[in-house]
């Protein structure tokens, strides 16, 4: 047993341990506070769960008492056991005290006098490593509204129903006196109270209704702008936001911003558009943000585009200049995952600026970023280069196939050479080899492409000449058969005979014999004897000069 001395005490540390209760109130005995907390087995039942929770019900009788709830931690503590020794016997005293006699006179030392009011004894009991405290407030209490006697003596045990057994009629035999009353097992959800922070209003009441009333037409009014489906015909039309939102108020310097941002470039990702705001010293909670980009833009809910914002009146699928605007989306390998977990459980975030300029290694699995923002001169040059499709496709967009899969093995490359940690030589040497593989499949591709448009303007350049051609031939031809038609009439009604019909299906027999008659007229007459020229007067001269009418007309 140690002397408490100075108010210190020396010991051995028992090796029994025990637990504590900072009991919340001061109960009349120690068999009410043990009853408060669930007597012994609802003590060893708290002990033995999980939860930590020690229940301490003021009035355990009462059915409709709520619990305060008390909190397990970890204490060094000590159990002590004081005492208080004895004062020695008169016997004693009168002992000490002669030998203190000095010049005839009894004198009392402190230290006797000391030992005649005791001492203070502790002995260390236990070894107290955790304790329940109780720092929260006691629930909300249902008190039922009776007299107070009459519920002291109807009041029941509820916790004893189960050892009730039913009557013959099939009820419990209750009193009418009784109140049978269904309460909540708690009001409160809480038991700390908590300080809320309200943020202060940073508009005048009149100010911010008149606002409200003018949006509310306003934004209802608006067409559909979230999640467009990208085959839409009509894209929405670009709204004058000024008529409606009233200016010199926050949301309208908050809109100008936004407005500019847009007249900058018409396509925004939400990522590098939240940066940008931050830049400017702005910062909007997602459904303002949300309203604002509203009232200017659009995005689709799928297609090469997908979730980029879009200024209202402008459609990217016809233009090619917005190629350089589309969304390319880089996927972290699975070997590296884990990096992207370790960050992701502190939410570390890098700036969009330097994901962009590949001076930062992704910590999600999927990061969507935009050609345009893109730092590397491969991707710049292919981006820039005149499109090869004439038409901007759901899957692809303004680019083949080929040239965006070369992309993203070539995002592959980038972002692996500049992964922090060992581990990604071999992810880096296979995505280095397969990007110059893809390279030169896309360059086959272009060339080929380019062959089949050369081939094609060619066919469709030698079809032109043939047509203008054939069409020159009959023009001639027309233009030479009126001459003739217009020589014949002439000679035909020289001869006072009726002329044929220029416009009649008989009129291209006409034409070859006329056309044959004037061929032969022009040789030399001494080259043809009497009796031919006597014979081509005749019914045969038609086919004679028949036989020759091909050769004369090729040399013609």
């Amino acid at each position: 047993m140690g002397v408490i001395k100075d108010g210190t005490i020396s010991g051995v540390l028992p090796d029994p341990q025990g637990f504590l209760v900072h009991y919340p109130a001061y109960p009349s005995s120690m068999s009410r506070a043990v009853d408060t907390l669930g007597g012994v087995q609802g003590i060893l039942k708290a002990r033995s769960s999980q939860s930590n929770k020690l229940e301490l019900r003021f009035r355990p009788e009462d059915p409709y008492s709520h619990p305060a709830f008390g909190e397990l931690r970890p204490t060094n503590t000590l159990l002590l056991k004081i005492s208080k020794r004895k004062p020695p016997s008169v016997h004693d005293a009168e002992a000490s005290s002669s030998s203190g006699v000095k010049n005839g006179e009894q004198e009392i030392q402190p230290e006797s006098r000391h030992h005649q009011e005791g001492s203070l004894c502790a002995d260390i009991v236990a070894h107290v490593p955790e304790a329940y405290f109780f720092d929260g407030m006691a629930d909300y209490q249902y008190v039922v509204p009776v007299h107070a006697d009459v519920a002291r003596r109807k009041k029941r045990n509820w916790s004893e129903l189960e050892e009730l057994h039913f009557d013959k009629g099939g009820f419990l035999d209750l009193d009418h006196e009784d109140v049978m009353i269904i309460v909540p097992p708690i009001f409160a959800p809480k038991d700390v109270p908590e300080n809320l922070v309200l943020r202060p209003a940073t508009m005048s009441s009149s100010k911010k209704k008149q606002e409200e009333i003018v949006q509310h037409h306003f934004e209802t009014d608006m067409e559909p702008v979230l999640a467009i489906d990208f085959d839409i015909k009509e894209i929405p039309k670009k709204v004058n936001w000024e008529e409606y939102v009233p200016q010199g108020s926050d949301q309208w310097e908050s809109q100008m911003v936004v407005s500019r941002m847009f007249d900058e470039r018409p396509i925004w990702s939400k990522d590098s558009l939240n940066e940008h705001l931050l830049d400017k010293g702005l910062s909007f909670s997602h459904g303002m943000l949300r309203r604002l980009l509203s009232r200017i833009s659009y995005y689709f809910s799928s297609g090469p585009f997908l979730r980029f914002w879009i200024k209202k009146g402008y459609d990217p699928r016809k233009d090619p200049d917005s190629r350089i605007y589309q969304r390319i989306d880089y996927r972290v390998p699975v070997p590296l995952r884990s990096y992207c977990d370790a960050h992701s459980a502190n939410k570390s975030k890098h700036r969009w600026e330097d994901l962009c300029a590949f001076r930062a290694f992704p910590y999600k699995f999927q990061t969507s970023l935009q050609l345009f923002e893109l730092v590397d001169d491969y991707i710049q040059s292919e981006r820039n280069k005149p499109p090869l499709q004439a038409t901007c496709t759901f899957a692809t967009g303004w680019f083949s196939q080929h040239m965006i899969n070369c992309i993203r093995q070539r995002l592959m490359v980038r972002f692996l050479s500049v992964f922090p940690k060992p581990g990604a030589e071999n992810l880096l040497r296979a995505a280095t080899s397969r990007f110059e593989k893809l390279k030169r499949e896309c360059y086959r591709n272009a060339m080929k492409l380019d062959e089949e448009e050369r081939q094609q303007a060619n066919s469709g350049l030698e079809e032109n000449e043939e047509l203008d051609n054939a069409e020159d031939e009959e023009a001639a031809a027309e233009g030479h058969d009126s001459d003739e038609e217009w020589e014949e009439e002439l000679d035909l009604a020289g001869d006072n005979e009726m002329p044929l019909p220029s416009h009649s299906y008989i009129n291209i027999e006409n034409i070859s014999r006329t056309h044959l008659q004037e061929l032969f007229g022009s040789f030399p007459p001494h080259e043809i004897d009497g009796d031919e020229v006597q014979a081509n007067g005749s019914d045969e001269e038609y086919h004679i000069y028949e036989e020759d009418s091909e050769d004369n007309y090729s040399d013609e």
